[in-house]
């Protein structure tokens, strides 16, 4: 393993890296048009000057306006001092034409003057049309390495990959190189997705070599999903909700969507794969603003689920608790959680009968609060109680009422047959699919359509919630 690491910038993908790129390397950069080589290269060569490197950027396709002009759009400007007085950018557009040997000796001669630590070629590609011969590719990238290396000057070569190939360069590049990461991108249920792979770097270890990343402000490489504990609990403080829609909570998520129609039945498909935790905090910050607005919320939670459980996770976020018990009620068909204030018991023999139940509880929040109420119903939980024509019947009568209410009625299901999910979908006006992507969770609208984001669990207001990181 190599100590000594210099850093990317880019925080997931140096932990992934031990540290950085070992020092003294070449990485190759590969991916198609548009994938963000350069503005990972950016934040490879803006890390360095920050911290007083002499970095320098060697432009044969782009010129020094254009790469300025980019990365200020995301915030790194390398006019400003001090950054400035350690970046050069070569702009060598034209006299790639003069021969190589020209450019590379005037790449070399800045180095040794200015005592350069870090180095971006943009683009190999370009000045392989200097090259008569493959082998000649190979002998200048073996020289331009040994150079680089006895300089301690660590380097991001960058190729583009033609669209609709996975041919690097000449194919000599990848041979060269000390590391290479490949940056794609594709499409996913009409949604952009942008992936890097590092498939090779010298002296490191890797345990992670498939990452999705984002260009929205800036190149970020996304975390894997992970929960984490509130270190320093705060009282929930409420959204207001609108004459025509209900806050979801969260204004992130009320931006994308516009918040939640009043009357509207909301539909979140999971995919087999995600953590119970990601729909607890979808649902919590919900709960807790109906809560938090005197409006009621009646829960039939997944299978195994408790209400002792779901009221341990709601003080999270501050409720006080004779109005937790007067407002929340968990719906349960047996003895467990039972001795709880905020518990509903139904009947799992007598769907009928459960659905009175239910509907007799709703009335009685509403009439005491004189405000709608939030009705939230995991399907497969249901569907495992009781049968599924039962269970469907059910729902297309809640979904009814609630109109008609201008309740909220939430409905969330796992991978099952597909007519049942079709099923829940043609309830809703709002379709949420919630997926997992390299450990990644992922969110996007159906029904309205959005891009999709990534999601993290968000404790910096002092109780669980979620943040939305557009995948740009």
């Amino acid at each position: 393993m190599i100590n000594n690491r210099v850093k990317t910038g880019v925080k997931c993908l140096d932990e992934t890296l031990n540290g950085g790129l070992p020092e003294g390397s070449m990485t190759l950069i590969a991916g198609n048009p548009g994938t963000g080589k350069t503005l990972l290269s950016g934040e490879f060569l803006y890390e360095g000057a920050q911290k007083g490197e002499n970095v320098l950027y060697v432009s044969l396709s782009e010129g020094r306006r254009s790469f300025l002009e980019y990365m200020a759009r995301v915030g790194h400007d390398f006019t400003a001092e001090p950054v400035r007085d350690h970046l050069k950018v070569m702009d060598l557009v034209t006299v790639k034409e003069e021969g190589l040997d020209i450019l590379i000796e005037m790449v070399t001669s800045h180095m040794e003057q200015a005592e350069t630590r870090r180095l971006v070629i943009d683009s190999f590609t370009a000045m392989s049309n200097a090259f008569t011969e493959t082998i000649d590719a190979r002998v200048t990238l073996h020289i331009l390495s040994k150079i680089l290396s006895h300089g301690q000057c660590t380097t991001l070569l960058i190729t583009e990959i033609p669209t609709g190939t996975d041919r690097i360069g000449l194919g000599v590049e990848e041979f060269v190189a000390d590391g290479i990461m490949m940056l794609r991108r594709h499409m996913t249920e009409g949604n952009l997705l942008r992936e890097l792979e590092i498939t090779k770097m010298r002296g490191t270890r890797i345990t992670r070599p498939q990452h999705v990343f984002t260009l929205h402000n800036g190149f970020t490489v996304l975390p894997q999903y992970s929960p984490k504990q509130v270190q320093e609990p705060r009282k929930y403080r409420h959204h207001p909700n609108t004459l025509e829609r209900f806050s979801s909570g969260n204004p992130r998520l009320d931006e994308v969507l516009g918040g939640l129609r009043r009357g509207d039945t909301v539909y979140i498909e999971l995919c087999s794969d995600i953590a119970p935790t990601i729909p607890a905090l979808l649902l919590g910050p919900l709960r807790a603003n109906f809560i938090a607005n005197n409006q009621g919320c009646i829960f039939l939670p997944p299978g195994g689920e408790s209400s002792e459980r779901i009221a341990r996770f709601d003080r999270q976020y501050g409720h006080d608790p004779d109005t937790y018990s007067d407002l929340v009620k968990v719906a349960t068909t047996g003895q467990e959680g039972m001795e709880e204030p905020h518990s509903l018991r139904l009947d799992p023999n007598d769907l009928g009968v459960s659905h009175r139940i239910w509907r007799e509880e709703a009335r009685r929040l509403m009439t005491a609060t004189g405000e709608p109420v939030l009705k939230i119903i995991y399907v497969d939980n249901a569907n495992n109680i009781w049968p599924r024509d039962q269970t469907r019947r059910m729902l297309d009568t809640e979904s009814k009422v609630t109109r008609y209410e201008e309740s909220l009625l939430v409905l969330l299901s796992r991978p099952g047959p597909s007519t049942e999910a079709q099923h829940a979908s043609s309830l809703a006006h709002t379709h949420l699919r919630v997926s997992n992507h390299q450990g990644v969770i992922l969110m996007h609208g159906v029904k309205p359509k959005t891009p999709l984001y990534a999601l993290e669990q968000d404790n910096s207001h002092g109780y669980p919630s979620l943040t939305l990181t557009p995948l740009y």
